[in-house]
């Protein structure tokens, strides 16, 4: 992985999430991918779980922002900051802070994904 590879890669997953497009989930992960929404919750265990999980985001999430900076970049790890904001059931403004952790494989999709973040509700 390098710094062009890793921020292709969060553009297409700011792509699926502000469009709400679950079809980019298989352009993202890999078939055997582990999703972690949360660090002590088990992962979504593979592309199916993954865009199931995802599913349920583009129906309860709408006007959707999400922004990133790239911190750290190695051979098969990159390490971001994100911001998001987005509407939950059209009333309630959610904003997310955190941190991902990916790795992708060769192909550049991901087989590994971490994220931890704090939420605030208006």
């Amino acid at each position: 992985m390098d710094h062009d590879s890793f921020k292709a890669w969060l553009d297409l997953y700011g792509e699926a999430w502000t469009k709400r497009n679950t079809e980019l989930i298989r352009d993202l992960f890999a078939k055997d991918a582990k999703y972690f929404e949360k660090p002590f919750s088990a992962p979504f265990d593979g592309i199916d779980s993954i865009i199931q999980y995802w599913q349920g985001i583009a129906q309860t999430q709408k006007d959707v922002s999400f922004q990133y900076k790239i911190l750290a970049v190695d051979q098969d790890l990159g390490i971001a900051h994100f911001s998001a904001s987005f509407l939950r059931y059209s009333s309630t403004q959610v904003k997310l802070d955190g941190i991902f952790l990916v790795k992708l494989d060769s192909q550049n999709k991901c087989i590994k994904f971490e994220e931890w973040w704090q939420s605030q509700k208006n």
